[in-house]
Protein backbone atom coordinates (compact mmCIF):
# COMPACT_ATOMS: atom_id res chain seq x y z
CA UNK A 1 0.00 0.00 0.00
CA UNK A 2 1.29 3.44 -0.93
CA UNK A 3 2.16 5.50 2.12
CA UNK A 4 0.15 8.63 2.79
CA UNK A 5 1.50 12.09 2.22
CA UNK A 6 1.58 13.93 5.54
CA UNK A 7 1.28 17.61 6.46
CA UNK A 8 2.53 18.51 9.95
CA UNK A 9 1.44 21.82 11.45
CA UNK A 10 3.43 23.05 14.43
CA UNK A 11 6.49 21.17 13.20
CA UNK A 12 8.99 23.32 15.07
CA UNK A 13 7.36 22.73 18.46
CA UNK A 14 8.14 20.32 21.27
CA UNK A 15 6.19 17.39 19.82
CA UNK A 16 5.99 18.66 16.25
CA UNK A 17 9.69 18.31 15.51
CA UNK A 18 9.51 14.69 16.66
CA UNK A 19 6.51 14.04 14.43
CA UNK A 20 8.46 15.34 11.42
CA UNK A 21 11.40 13.08 12.29
CA UNK A 22 9.13 10.05 12.76
CA UNK A 23 7.25 10.70 9.52
CA UNK A 24 10.50 10.95 7.53
CA UNK A 25 11.81 7.85 9.28
CA UNK A 26 8.70 5.93 8.17
CA UNK A 27 9.34 7.23 4.62
CA UNK A 28 6.19 9.26 4.31
CA UNK A 29 6.32 12.16 1.87
CA UNK A 30 6.33 14.83 4.57
CA UNK A 31 5.23 18.44 4.35
CA UNK A 32 5.84 20.96 7.13
CA UNK A 33 3.82 24.16 7.35
CA UNK A 34 6.20 27.11 7.33
CA UNK A 35 4.41 29.95 9.07
CA UNK A 36 5.79 33.37 8.13
CA UNK A 37 4.95 34.53 11.66
CA UNK A 38 8.17 32.93 12.95
CA UNK A 39 9.89 36.01 11.50
CA UNK A 40 13.55 36.23 12.53
CA UNK A 41 13.46 33.35 15.00
CA UNK A 42 16.75 31.85 13.86
CA UNK A 43 16.37 28.57 15.76
CA UNK A 44 13.03 27.79 14.15
CA UNK A 45 14.32 28.83 10.75
CA UNK A 46 17.33 26.53 11.12
CA UNK A 47 15.05 23.69 12.24
CA UNK A 48 12.90 24.11 9.12
CA UNK A 49 15.99 24.14 6.90
CA UNK A 50 17.21 20.99 8.64
CA UNK A 51 13.86 19.29 7.90
CA UNK A 52 14.25 20.34 4.27
CA UNK A 53 17.76 18.90 4.12
CA UNK A 54 16.35 15.59 5.40
CA UNK A 55 13.76 15.46 2.62
CA UNK A 56 10.73 17.29 4.01
CA UNK A 57 8.87 19.82 1.88
CA UNK A 58 8.31 23.26 3.39
CA UNK A 59 4.94 24.71 2.45
CA UNK A 60 4.09 28.29 3.29
CA UNK A 61 0.85 28.81 5.17
CA UNK A 62 -0.70 30.67 8.07
CA UNK A 63 -3.78 30.57 10.26
CA UNK A 64 -4.12 34.23 9.29
CA UNK A 65 -4.38 33.30 5.59
CA UNK A 66 -7.23 30.85 5.09
CA UNK A 67 -6.48 30.33 1.39
CA UNK A 68 -2.92 29.25 2.17
CA UNK A 69 -4.27 26.59 4.58
CA UNK A 70 -6.57 25.20 1.90
CA UNK A 71 -3.72 25.05 -0.64
CA UNK A 72 -1.40 23.34 1.85
CA UNK A 73 -4.04 20.74 2.77
CA UNK A 74 -4.65 19.92 -0.91
CA UNK A 75 -1.07 18.59 -1.17
CA UNK A 76 -1.51 15.69 1.26
CA UNK A 77 -3.58 12.74 2.44
CA UNK A 78 -3.13 13.18 6.20
CA UNK A 79 -2.98 16.32 8.32
CA UNK A 80 -1.44 16.24 11.81
CA UNK A 81 -1.69 19.34 13.96
CA UNK A 82 0.70 19.77 16.87
CA UNK A 83 0.14 23.38 17.88
CA UNK A 84 0.33 23.78 21.61
CA UNK A 85 -2.62 23.20 23.90
CA UNK A 86 -0.60 23.73 27.07
CA UNK A 87 -1.20 27.08 28.78
CA UNK A 88 2.27 27.27 30.26
CA UNK A 89 3.61 27.31 26.69
CA UNK A 90 0.77 28.70 24.59
CA UNK A 91 -2.83 27.82 23.89
CA UNK A 92 -3.90 27.79 20.26
CA UNK A 93 -6.35 24.89 20.23
CA UNK A 94 -9.33 26.80 18.83
CA UNK A 95 -7.23 28.02 15.89
CA UNK A 96 -7.79 24.50 14.56
CA UNK A 97 -11.38 25.44 13.71
CA UNK A 98 -9.90 27.31 10.72
CA UNK A 99 -8.01 24.16 9.79
CA UNK A 100 -11.20 22.09 10.01
CA UNK A 101 -12.86 24.48 7.56
CA UNK A 102 -9.85 24.30 5.23
CA UNK A 103 -9.81 20.48 5.28
CA UNK A 104 -13.53 20.38 4.57
CA UNK A 105 -13.14 22.79 1.65
CA UNK A 106 -10.15 20.95 0.19
CA UNK A 107 -12.09 17.68 0.29
CA UNK A 108 -9.13 15.34 -0.23
CA UNK A 109 -7.91 14.53 3.28
CA UNK A 110 -8.21 10.89 4.33
CA UNK A 111 -7.46 11.49 7.99
CA UNK A 112 -6.99 14.39 10.40
CA UNK A 113 -5.18 14.07 13.72
CA UNK A 114 -5.88 17.27 15.71
CA UNK A 115 -3.68 18.56 18.49
CA UNK A 116 -4.62 16.48 21.51
CA UNK A 117 -1.86 14.10 22.67
CA UNK A 118 -2.70 14.33 26.37
CA UNK A 119 -5.64 13.30 28.54
CA UNK A 120 -8.70 12.20 26.56
CA UNK A 121 -10.91 15.33 26.73
CA UNK A 122 -14.07 13.25 26.26
CA UNK A 123 -13.46 11.82 29.73
CA UNK A 124 -12.91 15.18 31.46
CA UNK A 125 -16.46 16.50 31.59
CA UNK A 126 -16.13 17.13 35.31
CA UNK A 127 -12.69 18.77 35.21
CA UNK A 128 -12.13 21.84 37.40
CA UNK A 129 -11.71 25.43 36.35
CA UNK A 130 -9.51 26.91 35.05
CA UNK A 131 -7.74 23.80 33.71
CA UNK A 132 -10.84 22.43 32.01
CA UNK A 133 -10.48 25.05 29.27
CA UNK A 134 -7.94 22.76 27.57
CA UNK A 135 -10.37 19.86 27.48
CA UNK A 136 -13.39 22.00 26.56
CA UNK A 137 -11.55 23.60 23.64
CA UNK A 138 -10.42 20.20 22.35
CA UNK A 139 -14.02 18.98 22.49
CA UNK A 140 -15.12 22.04 20.49
CA UNK A 141 -12.60 21.01 17.80
CA UNK A 142 -13.70 17.35 17.92
CA UNK A 143 -17.34 18.30 17.42
CA UNK A 144 -16.41 20.51 14.45
CA UNK A 145 -14.40 17.66 12.88
CA UNK A 146 -17.21 15.16 13.26
CA UNK A 147 -19.87 17.63 12.12
CA UNK A 148 -17.81 18.28 8.97
CA UNK A 149 -17.58 14.52 8.30
CA UNK A 150 -13.77 14.53 8.33
CA UNK A 151 -12.12 11.13 8.99
CA UNK A 152 -10.05 11.34 12.16
CA UNK A 153 -7.87 9.67 14.74
CA UNK A 154 -7.51 11.20 18.20
CA UNK A 155 -4.30 10.39 20.08
CA UNK A 156 -4.46 10.22 23.88
CA UNK A 157 -0.82 10.08 24.96
CA UNK A 158 -1.39 10.79 28.64
CA UNK A 159 1.63 12.35 30.44
CA UNK A 160 4.56 13.67 28.40
CA UNK A 161 7.57 12.07 30.08
CA UNK A 162 9.77 15.13 29.66
CA UNK A 163 7.41 17.20 31.76
CA UNK A 164 6.20 14.68 34.31
CA UNK A 165 9.21 12.44 34.87
CA UNK A 166 11.62 15.36 34.60
CA UNK A 167 9.86 16.89 37.60
CA UNK A 168 9.30 13.59 39.44
CA UNK A 169 5.57 14.13 38.84
CA UNK A 170 5.60 17.47 40.68
CA UNK A 171 4.44 20.72 38.98
CA UNK A 172 7.92 22.23 39.39
CA UNK A 173 9.77 25.13 37.78
CA UNK A 174 12.58 22.93 36.48
CA UNK A 175 12.53 19.66 34.60
CA UNK A 176 15.70 18.05 35.98
CA UNK A 177 14.84 15.61 38.78
CA UNK A 178 16.06 16.66 42.20
CA UNK A 179 18.69 14.52 43.92
CA UNK A 180 17.67 15.87 47.31
CA UNK A 181 13.92 16.04 47.89
CA UNK A 182 10.47 15.47 46.46
CA UNK A 183 6.94 16.57 47.38
CA UNK A 184 4.42 13.76 47.04
CA UNK A 185 0.98 14.78 45.81
CA UNK A 186 -1.39 13.30 48.33
CA UNK A 187 -0.10 9.89 49.31
CA UNK A 188 1.74 9.56 45.98
CA UNK A 189 -0.03 6.31 45.16
CA UNK A 190 -2.34 7.37 42.32
CA UNK A 191 -1.31 5.72 39.05
CA UNK A 192 -0.59 7.70 35.89
CA UNK A 193 0.81 6.87 32.45
CA UNK A 194 4.07 8.34 31.18
CA UNK A 195 5.10 8.25 27.53
CA UNK A 196 8.29 9.58 26.00
CA UNK A 197 7.69 12.33 23.45
CA UNK A 198 9.66 10.36 20.83
CA UNK A 199 7.39 7.36 21.38
CA UNK A 200 4.29 9.54 21.11
CA UNK A 201 5.51 10.67 17.70
CA UNK A 202 6.33 7.11 16.61
CA UNK A 203 2.92 5.71 17.59
CA UNK A 204 1.16 8.70 16.00
CA UNK A 205 2.85 8.22 12.62
CA UNK A 206 2.33 4.45 12.83
CA UNK A 207 -1.44 4.90 13.09
CA UNK A 208 -2.10 7.21 10.15
CA UNK A 209 -2.51 4.45 7.53
CA UNK A 210 -4.03 1.88 9.89
CA UNK A 211 -7.75 1.26 9.19
CA UNK A 212 -8.19 -0.13 12.71
CA UNK A 213 -7.75 3.37 14.22
CA UNK A 214 -9.90 5.28 11.73
CA UNK A 215 -12.52 7.40 13.53
CA UNK A 216 -11.29 6.14 16.88
CA UNK A 217 -9.13 7.29 19.79
CA UNK A 218 -5.69 5.72 20.06
CA UNK A 219 -4.69 5.43 23.72
CA UNK A 220 -0.99 5.11 24.57
CA UNK A 221 -0.70 2.91 27.66
CA UNK A 222 2.74 1.22 27.82
CA UNK A 223 2.27 -1.36 30.63
CA UNK A 224 5.63 -0.72 32.28
CA UNK A 225 4.93 3.01 32.37
CA UNK A 226 1.70 2.85 34.38
CA UNK A 227 3.14 3.91 37.71
CA UNK A 228 2.40 5.94 40.82
CA UNK A 229 4.51 8.94 41.80
CA UNK A 230 6.00 6.86 44.62
CA UNK A 231 7.05 4.19 42.15
CA UNK A 232 8.64 6.79 39.86
CA UNK A 233 10.56 8.22 42.83
CA UNK A 234 11.72 4.75 43.85
CA UNK A 235 13.13 4.13 40.35
CA UNK A 236 14.97 7.46 40.50
CA UNK A 237 16.33 6.71 43.98
CA UNK A 238 17.64 3.39 42.74
CA UNK A 239 19.34 5.10 39.78
CA UNK A 240 21.09 7.75 41.91
CA UNK A 241 21.78 5.40 44.83
CA UNK A 242 20.21 7.76 47.33
CA UNK A 243 16.92 8.17 49.17
CA UNK A 244 15.21 11.53 48.73
CA UNK A 245 13.75 13.59 51.55
CA UNK A 246 10.00 13.30 51.14
CA UNK A 247 7.21 15.66 52.10
CA UNK A 248 3.60 15.60 50.95
CA UNK A 249 0.98 18.10 49.96
CA UNK A 250 -2.72 17.42 50.46
CA UNK A 251 -5.22 18.12 47.70
CA UNK A 252 -6.60 20.98 49.79
CA UNK A 253 -3.16 22.59 50.06
CA UNK A 254 -2.52 22.01 46.36
CA UNK A 255 -5.81 23.66 45.31
CA UNK A 256 -5.19 26.64 47.56
CA UNK A 257 -2.26 27.66 45.36
CA UNK A 258 -4.49 28.13 42.28
CA UNK A 259 -7.45 32.34 42.09
CA UNK A 260 -11.11 37.90 38.53
CA UNK A 261 -8.47 40.44 39.06
CA UNK A 262 -10.03 43.22 37.02
CA UNK A 263 -13.54 41.68 36.97
CA UNK A 264 -14.25 42.27 40.66
CA UNK A 265 -13.33 45.96 40.19
CA UNK A 266 -15.67 46.23 37.20
CA UNK A 267 -18.55 44.87 39.29
CA UNK A 268 -17.80 47.38 42.07
CA UNK A 269 -17.56 50.28 39.58
CA UNK A 270 -20.77 49.28 37.81
CA UNK A 271 -22.72 49.13 41.09
CA UNK A 272 -21.16 52.41 42.19
CA UNK A 273 -22.41 54.10 39.01
CA UNK A 274 -25.95 52.82 39.71
CA UNK A 275 -26.13 50.34 36.84
CA UNK A 276 -28.32 47.27 37.18
CA UNK A 277 -25.45 44.79 37.27
CA UNK A 278 -25.46 41.09 36.42
CA UNK A 279 -22.52 38.84 37.17
CA UNK A 280 -22.10 35.54 35.34
CA UNK A 281 -21.99 32.80 37.92
CA UNK A 282 -20.13 29.91 36.35
CA UNK A 283 -20.98 26.61 38.05
CA UNK A 284 -17.45 25.41 37.27
CA UNK A 285 -16.14 27.33 40.30
CA UNK A 286 -17.51 24.43 42.34
CA UNK A 287 -16.49 24.61 45.99
CA UNK A 288 -14.05 27.50 45.61
CA UNK A 289 -15.16 29.22 48.81
CA UNK A 290 -13.37 32.53 48.12
CA UNK A 291 -15.14 32.97 44.78
CA UNK A 292 -18.48 31.91 46.28
CA UNK A 293 -18.07 34.51 49.03
CA UNK A 294 -17.14 37.17 46.47
CA UNK A 295 -20.29 36.39 44.46
CA UNK A 296 -22.44 36.53 47.59
CA UNK A 297 -20.83 39.85 48.47
CA UNK A 298 -21.75 41.19 45.02
CA UNK A 299 -25.30 39.93 45.56
CA UNK A 300 -25.50 41.63 48.97
CA UNK A 301 -24.49 44.90 47.30
CA UNK A 302 -27.28 44.61 44.73
CA UNK A 303 -25.81 42.62 41.83
CA UNK A 304 -27.81 39.85 40.19
CA UNK A 305 -26.09 36.48 39.83
CA UNK A 306 -26.97 34.74 36.58
CA UNK A 307 -25.92 31.17 35.93
CA UNK A 308 -24.03 30.58 32.72
CA UNK A 309 -21.02 28.82 31.29
CA UNK A 310 -18.83 28.86 28.20
CA UNK A 311 -19.58 25.13 28.12
CA UNK A 312 -23.33 25.77 27.83
CA UNK A 313 -24.00 27.99 24.83
CA UNK A 314 -27.72 28.29 25.56
CA UNK A 315 -26.99 29.65 29.04
CA UNK A 316 -24.76 32.35 27.51
CA UNK A 317 -27.53 33.40 25.14
CA UNK A 318 -30.06 33.57 28.00
CA UNK A 319 -27.66 35.59 30.17
CA UNK A 320 -26.93 38.04 27.36
CA UNK A 321 -30.67 38.58 26.74
CA UNK A 322 -30.98 40.12 30.21
CA UNK A 323 -28.73 43.13 29.55
CA UNK A 324 -27.82 46.01 27.27
CA UNK A 325 -24.04 45.88 27.68
CA UNK A 326 -21.68 42.92 28.03
CA UNK A 327 -18.19 43.35 29.49
CA UNK A 328 -15.80 40.41 29.42
CA UNK A 329 -12.79 40.37 31.74
CA UNK A 330 -11.50 36.82 31.38
CA UNK A 331 -7.74 36.69 31.56
CA UNK A 332 -5.46 37.23 28.59
CA UNK A 333 -2.27 37.10 30.64
CA UNK A 334 -0.23 33.92 30.26
CA UNK A 335 1.23 34.09 33.74
CA UNK A 336 -2.33 33.77 35.08
CA UNK A 337 -4.30 32.03 32.33
CA UNK A 338 -5.11 32.67 28.70
CA UNK A 339 -8.71 32.30 27.63
CA UNK A 340 -9.14 35.10 25.07
CA UNK A 341 -10.48 32.89 22.26
CA UNK A 342 -13.26 31.59 24.51
CA UNK A 343 -14.90 34.93 23.73
CA UNK A 344 -15.72 33.66 20.24
CA UNK A 345 -18.53 31.69 21.91
CA UNK A 346 -19.69 34.88 23.57
CA UNK A 347 -19.66 36.73 20.25
CA UNK A 348 -21.94 34.05 18.78
CA UNK A 349 -24.27 34.28 21.81
CA UNK A 350 -24.48 38.08 21.58
CA UNK A 351 -25.22 37.87 17.87
CA UNK A 352 -27.96 35.30 18.44
CA UNK A 353 -29.53 37.24 21.34
CA UNK A 354 -29.70 40.35 19.18
CA UNK A 355 -30.36 42.85 21.97
CA UNK A 356 -26.92 43.98 23.09
CA UNK A 357 -26.16 47.66 22.53
CA UNK A 358 -22.45 47.36 23.25
CA UNK A 359 -19.80 44.70 23.88
CA UNK A 360 -16.49 45.39 25.60
CA UNK A 361 -14.26 42.35 25.08
CA UNK A 362 -11.35 41.42 27.31
CA UNK A 363 -8.51 43.67 26.15
CA UNK A 364 -7.50 46.32 28.73
CA UNK A 365 -3.81 46.38 27.78
CA UNK A 366 -1.78 47.41 24.75
CA UNK A 367 -3.92 48.14 21.67
CA UNK A 368 -3.54 44.88 19.67
CA UNK A 369 -4.28 46.68 16.39
CA UNK A 370 -0.94 48.48 16.78
CA UNK A 371 1.07 45.34 17.55
CA UNK A 372 1.05 43.56 14.18
CA UNK A 373 4.88 43.56 14.24
CA UNK A 374 5.15 42.19 17.78
CA UNK A 375 7.65 39.43 18.45
CA UNK A 376 6.95 35.80 19.07
CA UNK A 377 5.90 34.35 21.41
CA UNK A 378 4.25 37.39 23.04
CA UNK A 379 2.31 38.31 19.92
CA UNK A 380 -0.11 35.45 20.59
CA UNK A 381 -1.94 37.74 23.03
CA UNK A 382 -2.41 40.45 20.42
CA UNK A 383 -3.22 38.00 17.61
CA UNK A 384 -5.93 36.30 19.68
CA UNK A 385 -7.47 39.65 20.61
CA UNK A 386 -7.54 40.62 16.93
CA UNK A 387 -9.29 37.32 16.10
CA UNK A 388 -11.99 38.29 18.60
CA UNK A 389 -12.19 41.87 17.25
CA UNK A 390 -12.68 40.63 13.71
CA UNK A 391 -15.42 38.26 14.85
CA UNK A 392 -17.19 41.12 16.70
CA UNK A 393 -17.05 43.43 13.70
CA UNK A 394 -18.03 40.70 11.23
CA UNK A 395 -21.08 39.96 13.40
CA UNK A 396 -22.03 43.67 13.37
CA UNK A 397 -21.94 43.91 17.17
CA UNK A 398 -21.53 47.46 18.56
CA UNK A 399 -18.33 47.66 20.59
CA UNK A 400 -15.86 49.69 22.60
CA UNK A 401 -12.28 48.47 23.00
CA UNK A 402 -10.37 49.57 26.11
CA UNK A 403 -6.63 50.17 25.82
CA UNK A 404 -5.55 50.66 29.43
CA UNK A 405 -1.81 50.24 28.82
CA UNK A 406 0.15 49.09 31.92
CA UNK A 407 -1.71 47.76 34.95
CA UNK A 408 -0.13 49.71 37.81
CA UNK A 409 -0.17 46.75 40.19
CA UNK A 410 2.10 44.78 37.88
CA UNK A 411 4.34 47.51 36.49
CA UNK A 412 4.70 50.00 39.34
CA UNK A 413 4.80 47.22 41.92
CA UNK A 414 7.94 45.94 40.21
CA UNK A 415 9.39 49.39 39.41
CA UNK A 416 8.79 48.59 35.72
CA UNK A 417 10.96 45.49 35.94
CA UNK A 418 9.59 42.04 35.10
CA UNK A 419 10.24 41.10 38.69
CA UNK A 420 9.35 37.98 40.60
CA UNK A 421 7.62 40.03 43.28
CA UNK A 422 5.31 43.02 43.07
CA UNK A 423 6.55 44.99 46.09
CA UNK A 424 9.06 47.68 45.06
CA UNK A 425 12.60 47.10 46.26
CA UNK A 426 14.12 49.56 48.73
CA UNK A 427 17.63 48.53 47.74
CA UNK A 428 18.15 48.18 44.00
CA UNK A 429 16.60 48.38 40.55
CA UNK A 430 17.53 47.14 37.07
CA UNK A 431 16.89 49.73 34.37
CA UNK A 432 15.70 48.37 31.03
CA UNK A 433 18.03 49.94 28.50
CA UNK A 434 18.66 53.54 29.55
CA UNK A 435 15.36 53.60 31.43
CA UNK A 436 14.15 56.63 29.48
CA UNK A 437 11.39 55.13 27.33
CA UNK A 438 7.98 56.45 28.32
CA UNK A 439 5.09 54.15 29.26
CA UNK A 440 1.61 54.70 30.69
CA UNK A 441 0.55 53.34 34.09
CA UNK A 442 -3.10 53.11 35.19
CA UNK A 443 -4.45 51.84 38.49
CA UNK A 444 -6.71 48.84 38.11
CA UNK A 445 -9.49 50.63 39.99
CA UNK A 446 -9.26 53.54 37.54
CA UNK A 447 -9.36 51.14 34.59
CA UNK A 448 -12.66 49.80 35.93
CA UNK A 449 -14.04 53.32 36.57
CA UNK A 450 -13.24 54.59 33.06
CA UNK A 451 -14.57 51.36 31.52
CA UNK A 452 -17.96 51.69 33.23
CA UNK A 453 -18.05 55.43 32.45
CA UNK A 454 -17.82 54.74 28.72
CA UNK A 455 -20.56 52.13 28.28
CA UNK A 456 -23.42 54.62 27.72
CA UNK A 457 -21.30 57.26 25.99
CA UNK A 458 -22.10 57.62 22.26
CA UNK A 459 -18.67 59.23 21.71
CA UNK A 460 -16.93 55.90 22.32
CA UNK A 461 -19.29 53.67 20.33
CA UNK A 462 -17.35 51.52 17.84
CA UNK A 463 -14.09 53.12 18.92
CA UNK A 464 -11.08 52.39 21.09
CA UNK A 465 -10.90 54.22 24.40
CA UNK A 466 -7.27 54.92 25.31
CA UNK A 467 -6.42 55.55 28.96
CA UNK A 468 -3.58 58.10 29.05
CA UNK A 469 -3.56 59.95 32.39
CA UNK A 470 -1.07 62.78 31.72
CA UNK A 471 0.71 62.54 35.09
CA UNK A 472 1.23 58.81 34.57
CA UNK A 473 3.11 58.98 31.26
CA UNK A 474 6.56 58.41 32.68
CA UNK A 475 9.83 56.65 32.00
CA UNK A 476 11.18 53.93 34.26
CA UNK A 477 13.78 56.39 35.58
CA UNK A 478 11.03 58.85 36.50
CA UNK A 479 9.07 56.12 38.31
CA UNK A 480 12.20 55.14 40.24
CA UNK A 481 12.88 58.80 41.18
CA UNK A 482 9.36 59.11 42.60
CA UNK A 483 9.89 55.94 44.64
CA UNK A 484 13.29 57.13 45.90
CA UNK A 485 11.72 60.41 47.00
CA UNK A 486 8.99 58.53 48.88
CA UNK A 487 11.41 56.23 50.73
CA UNK A 488 14.09 58.91 51.21
CA UNK A 489 16.80 56.74 49.75
CA UNK A 490 18.62 56.32 46.44
CA UNK A 491 18.53 52.82 44.95
CA UNK A 492 21.53 51.00 43.55
CA UNK A 493 21.04 51.00 39.79
CA UNK A 494 22.24 48.62 37.11
CA UNK A 495 21.02 48.29 33.55
CA UNK A 496 20.35 45.57 31.02
CA UNK A 497 20.69 46.12 27.28
CA UNK A 498 17.99 44.95 24.91
CA UNK A 499 20.35 42.25 23.59
CA UNK A 500 20.93 40.92 27.11
CA UNK A 501 17.20 41.10 27.85
CA UNK A 502 16.33 39.07 24.75
CA UNK A 503 19.01 36.48 25.53
CA UNK A 504 17.66 36.02 29.06
CA UNK A 505 14.10 35.89 27.75
CA UNK A 506 14.89 32.95 25.47
CA UNK A 507 16.00 30.90 28.47
CA UNK A 508 12.60 31.18 30.19
CA UNK A 509 9.56 28.95 29.86
CA UNK A 510 6.87 29.85 27.33
CA UNK A 511 4.53 31.74 29.64
CA UNK A 512 7.40 33.85 30.98
CA UNK A 513 8.59 34.58 27.43
CA UNK A 514 5.13 35.85 26.49
CA UNK A 515 5.14 38.31 29.39
CA UNK A 516 8.75 39.38 28.79
CA UNK A 517 7.99 40.09 25.14
CA UNK A 518 5.36 42.57 26.26
CA UNK A 519 7.88 44.26 28.60
CA UNK A 520 10.34 44.47 25.71
CA UNK A 521 7.91 46.30 23.43
CA UNK A 522 6.85 48.68 26.23
CA UNK A 523 10.22 49.41 27.84
CA UNK A 524 12.66 49.19 24.94
CA UNK A 525 10.48 50.33 22.05
CA UNK A 526 8.02 52.67 23.78
CA UNK A 527 5.10 51.07 21.94
CA UNK A 528 2.46 52.73 24.14
CA UNK A 529 3.37 56.31 23.30
CA UNK A 530 4.83 56.15 19.77
CA UNK A 531 1.55 57.07 18.03
CA UNK A 532 -1.15 59.71 18.07
CA UNK A 533 -4.77 58.73 18.74
CA UNK A 534 -6.66 59.07 15.47
CA UNK A 535 -10.33 59.34 14.55
CA UNK A 536 -10.82 55.68 15.50
CA UNK A 537 -10.15 56.43 19.17
CA UNK A 538 -10.82 58.70 22.14
CA UNK A 539 -8.76 59.52 25.23
CA UNK A 540 -10.42 58.80 28.58
CA UNK A 541 -9.12 61.64 30.75
CA UNK A 542 -10.24 64.21 28.15
CA UNK A 543 -13.72 62.69 27.90
CA UNK A 544 -14.15 62.34 31.65
CA UNK A 545 -12.17 65.13 33.36
CA UNK A 546 -14.37 64.78 36.44
CA UNK A 547 -12.66 61.48 37.33
CA UNK A 548 -9.74 62.02 39.70
CA UNK A 549 -7.35 59.31 38.65
CA UNK A 550 -4.62 57.87 40.85
CA UNK A 551 -1.23 59.23 39.88
CA UNK A 552 1.98 57.23 40.15
CA UNK A 553 3.12 58.86 43.39
CA UNK A 554 -0.23 58.17 45.07
CA UNK A 555 -0.16 54.57 43.87
CA UNK A 556 3.39 53.95 45.13
CA UNK A 557 2.53 55.34 48.58
CA UNK A 558 0.56 52.18 49.28
CA UNK A 559 3.83 50.23 49.49
CA UNK A 560 5.34 52.38 52.25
Amino acid sequence: MEKSKVLIIGGTGHLGKRLVKASLSEEHETYVLHRPEIGVDIEKTEMLLNFKAQGAHLVKGSFNDYGSLVEAVKLVDVVICAISGVHLRSHHILLQLKLVDAIKEAGNVKRFLPSEFGTDPARMGDAMEPGRVSFDDKMVVRKAIEKAGIPFTYVSANCFAGYFLGGLCQPVKQLIPSTDSVALLGDGNQKAIYVSEDDIATYTIKTIDDPRTLNKTLYLRPPQNILSQREVVQIWEKLIGKELNKSSISKEEFLATMKGYLGKRLVKASLSEGHETYVLYRPEIGVDIEKIEMLLNFKAKGAHLVKGSFNDYGSLVEAVKLVDVVICAISGVHIRSHQILLQLKLVDAIKEAGNVKRFLPSEFGTDPARMENAMEPGRVTFDDKMVVRKAIEKAGIPFTYISANCFAGYFLGGLCQPAKQLIPSTDSVVLLGDGNKKAIYVSEDDIATYTIKTIDDPRTLNKTLYLRPPQNILSQREVVEIWEKLIGKELNKSSISKEEFLAIMKEQDYAEQVGLTHYYHVCYEGCLVNFEIGAEGEEATKLYPEIKYTNVEEFLKRYI
